[in-house]
């Protein structure tokens, strides 16, 4: 059986990592950098695909037509994007409908906390640190700095970023006009006590984060928010699409795997 998977979080890897070299099932990752291929697991069964598809490349993909498909069509298709990749999710669910392939989107239980600050984007995330004030280490990633930059008063002089070690994070931490030293590039989940050691090196007032569930560290942040008095804006999570858990996919796919050497 093959199937293709859609990394991106936590989940991805600790999927490939629980079918490596088992026998009956081979794993196309897509990731979306090299980084993110270099934490695969090494087996034969497991190998990285590298590619910013649109939704007729997906299609072409899973159905074996393109040149990375390793061997033809697939069988599956499990997304393990993240929970706020809102437009990777919807293209992958289109494509595998199209392809006529198994879909299965696995999703992050929230962790709801009263301890935060919940807006809906971030551009409302700029304008609560704001009201705040002090210093703001943001923990969104790379993607929206840009906004923040622009909206964010004294973005250069008051704030930090924690991004993941990458060469795309840096140029967009660059490009967005953060100072070197405002870069925290390194790769997370991170212990409560990690967040608490930056959140008092740097003197923050206000952290910014998103709900990315247990598996992001989102607990470890809103503790650490907590015990620093330091306040927690929270963006909210994307609608819940019905995803499964890690678990109920690993259940999924053994069936799969079962029925295939039942033929």
């Amino acid at each position: 059986m093959r199937v293709l998977v859609f990394a991106g979080t936590t989940e991805g890897r600790q999927l490939a990592e629980r079918y490596a070299d088992l026998p009956g099932i081979e794993l196309a990752v897509s990731c979306a950098t090299e980084y993110g291929a270099s934490l695969l697991p090494a087996a034969e069964n497991v190998s990285a695909l590298f590619a910013r598809l649109d939704v007729e490349g997906m299609v072409e993909l899973m159905e074996g037509r393109a040149c990375d498909a390793l061997g033809g069509p697939f069988d599956a298709v499990v997304d393990c994007t993240h929970p706020y990749a809102v437009e990777a999710t919807a293209n992958i669910r289109e494509a595998s409908e199209v392809a006529g392939v198994p879909y299965m989107r696995v999703e992050r239980r929230d962790v709801p906390s009263d301890s935060q600050i919940s807006v809906p984007s971030a551009e409302a995330a700029a304008e609560a640190v704001n009201r705040i004030g002090g210093n703001v280490l943001l923990t969104t990633g790379s993607k929206d700095l840009g906004i923040y930059a622009r909206r964010i008063r004294g973005f250069a002089e008051r704030v930090w970023a924690r991004v993941l070690p990458v060469g795309e994070s840096l140029s967009a931490a660059q490009a967005a006009g953060l100072p070197t030293s405002h870069v925290i590039a390194v790769q997370g989940p991170f212990s409560q006590q990690f967040n608490e050691a930056l959140l008092r090196e740097y003197d923050i007032a206000a952290m910014v984060t998103k709900a990315a569930g247990a598996q992001g560290g989102f607990q470890e942040k809103v503790a650490a928010a907590q015990r620093c008095g330091v306040a927690c804006v929270v963006v909210s999570r994307p609608r819940d699409e019905g995803g499964v858990t890690l678990s109920e996919a690993f259940s999924r796919i053994d069936g799969m795997i079962e029925g295939e050497e039942a033929r």
